[in-house]
């Protein structure tokens, strides 16, 4: 029997990767400069994001490359827990997820991953624990470091953890995790643009960008679990 193949890109996700693009360049042309590892780092985010959406493994490659940027623009910017966690948890985390992955792959589609549900109650407790971490880890940051926005680093740090573990896992509850994180770093990010920081307003559509995927997450990976 013929394996069948859905890792094509829909026009909802050709969307939000051309949004991306038309807004950098608009952004870019607007404010008269351009920032090369910023835009780099924006398109591969995006287009990586957009790939974990649909399950397809090959978002991790997209990943590496983002995280690595990523790491450097934050530690610039002074967000100095986003920094860390993308340079000495999220890089080698993709080398993870590709194997985790590549050994729970959907028997309708190799390229994709199986997704399974979480219990409520386990649910409900990585939740609490996630609100315990973020304001140990924001306490930390605002009193060892010079980070502008230590509670709300603190919380994205610890939310971005937790969906990348549930993520590794499998778990389509991940989404909300990735949900929660991506809309405090628009906030942190439209700070940053709003003291005149050009980067930042780079980060600002690509976090935007992941606000409006995440939504699609949820929904084709819970879909997929119940299918499950």
């Amino acid at each position: 029997m013929t394996t069948k193949k859905t890792t094509t890109l829909r026009p909802f996700d050709i969307a939000i990767i051309s949004v991306t693009v038309l807004s950098a360049i608009a952004y870019s042309l607007i404010e008269k400069k351009f920032e090369i590892v910023g835009t780099i780092a924006l398109l591969m985010g995006v287009t990586g994001t957009v790939l974990s959406a649909k399950r397809s493994i090959w978002n991790f490659l997209f990943g590496a490359v983002n995280v690595t940027l990523y790491a450097y623009i934050s530690f610039q910017a002074s967000n100095y827990g986003q920094a860390a966690l993308n340079a000495l948890y999220y890089l080698p985390m993709q080398v993870v997820g590709y194997w985790a992955w590549s050994h729970r792959k959907d028997s309708g589609d190799k390229s994709k991953v199986k997704t399974r549900s979480m219990r409520p109650v386990h649910l409900v407790l990585t939740i609490l624990g996630s609100v315990v971490c973020a304001l140990v880890l924001a306490y930390v940051l605002g009193n060892l470091t010079d980070a502008e926005q230590p509670l709300k680093d603190g919380f994205v740090t610890t939310v971005f953890i937790v969906g990348q573990i549930l993520m590794t896992l499998a778990f389509w509850e991940q989404w909300y995790f990735w949900l929660a994180g991506n809309i405090l770093n628009v906030v942190i990010w439209a700070v940053v643009m709003l003291n005149g920081d050009f980067v930042g307003g780079l980060m600002l559509i690509k976090y935007a960008m992941y606000t409006i995927n995440s939504i699609n997450g949820i929904i084709i990976w819970r879909r997929a679990a119940k299918e499950n």
